[in-house]
């Protein structure tokens, strides 16, 4: 079994994991509700799946961010790292 997508739903906004079988890179799509002055509504992230541990922790820590509204703690920004984890090599 593989997983091809996730969607995730916080209070601040909504992501969405992806990579269908036989594609290279995983495919993360970010939108933030009501986003602040200057913050980026949409986001789109194409990263190769072999992407390393810190390069991957760092798309966490502002996923994160992104959906929860503000930075959590190390724990939760873990928790979107695992969901990353699944997709790369």
């Amino acid at each position: 079994m593989r997983t091809t997508r996730i969607e995730l739903d916080g209070s601040a906004g909504h992501v969405t994991i992806e990579r269908p079988a036989g594609r290279p890179n995983i495919c993360i799509a970010s939108i933030v509700r009501q986003p602040r002055q200057g913050q980026r509504a949409w986001m789109v992230w194409d990263v190769p799946a072999d992407i390393g541990a810190d390069a991957l922790f760092q798309i966490a820590t502002e996923v994160q961010r992104r959906t929860d509204g503000s930075r959590g703690t190390n724990s939760m920004i873990h928790d979107y790292y695992r969901d990353l984890r699944r997709f790369a090599d």
